[in-house]
């Protein structure tokens, strides 16, 4: 399986164990980026992952690149923007949240054009993905994210977006859906862009009617389900001692896609697993291997 995925990334400044950023004197240096840890978490599965993107032609921009070859994935990229998008984090201790600050306005990545893409990359893979933000961050990005959608589903590929975070805009989704085949979601978002909530056979079922999907996963605070050729698959979420979830629902789309070219039930128990173990370790990138994420998978059961 061939996995292609288009987006920014941004460069993650933690505070270390669960210090302030307004008292830290050091912070710990990641990357954070819905598509790129998509990509990572196939990648980790034994996927070819490649990352669409553009980045700064300098050191920051190499280090995000850097990273994300260390994680088993093709990085390609134009190196020819100004500026590197941040990001700066903080963990919560109960009954303190998370905390983050983005600094990611005027990022290379909002400038990157179709036609600097590799498109070959595209028309050979198997899965072509986005999240429902990138288009969302500026004219260039909705633009380039169309058309990667449109020539990957004018091919053999199956074409997937996500949609994690509330805030965008319904009717320019609706457009993108219809060059869509699997929609991966969380509730929350989708109560947020679609207005629709309740039990996830109706939501999902729902979804796939009213835009033409083949596939919907959904992911709930104590459960996720996956629509597929009118069937409804529920499972329960395992408990987690919860270290950071910072890129838990990308590590999901990422093993969703991944194990849907076997069957929907595998590929929905590997999803809830590899956000799980995702949850368990600091930082967005998934450092989970394919046998520890089979090992949780098998304790996944139904409601």
């Amino acid at each position: 399986m061939r996995l292609v995925t288009l987006g920014g990334a941004a460069l993650r400044l933690a505070a270390r164990g669960r210090e302030r950023l307004e008292t830290a004197d050091a912070l710990s240096v990641g990357v954070e980026g819905a598509e790129a840890t998509t990509a990572a978490t196939a990648g980790r599965l034994g996927v070819e992952a490649t990352w669409l993107s553009r980045l700064p032609d300098g050191p920051l921009g190499r280090r995000v690149a850097a990273e994300l070859r260390g994680r088993d994935v093709e990085v390609a990229a134009a190196f020819d923007g100004d500026r590197q998008g941040l990001t700066f984090f903080e963990r919560g201790a109960t009954p303190r949240g998370d905390g983050r600050v983005d600094d990611r306005r005027g990022a290379a990545v909002e400038e990157l054009s179709f036609d600097a893409l590799p498109v070959e990359r595209v028309d050979a893979a198997d899965v072509a993905y986005v999240a429902a933000r990138t288009p969302a961050t500026s004219a260039s990005l909705a633009e380039t994210t169309a058309r990667f959608l449109e020539r990957a589903a004018s091919g053999d590929t199956t074409t997937a977006l996500g949609l994690f975070e509330p805030g965008i805009d319904g009717g320019t989704l609706a457009e993108l859906l219809s060059a869509v085949d699997v929609l991966v979601a969380t509730a929350s978002a989708v109560e947020a862009t679609f207005g629709r909530s309740g039990e996830p056979t109706g939501i999902t079922h729902a979804l796939a009617s009213e835009h033409d999907l083949e596939t919907v996963g959904l992911l709930r605070d104590g459960d996720a389900a996956a629509w597929h050729d009118a069937t409804v698959h529920e499972v329960t979420l395992p408990a987690v001692d919860v270290v950071d979830v910072s890129g838990a629902v990308d590590a999901f789309a990422g093993a969703f896609l991944v194990g849907l070219a076997g069957d929907v039930q595998t590929a929905l128990r590997g999803a809830v697993a590899a956000a799980a173990l995702s949850r368990t370790t600091p930082g967005a990138l998934p450092s989970f291997t394919r046998a520890e994420l089979e090992a949780v998978a098998e304790t996944v059961e139904r409601p």
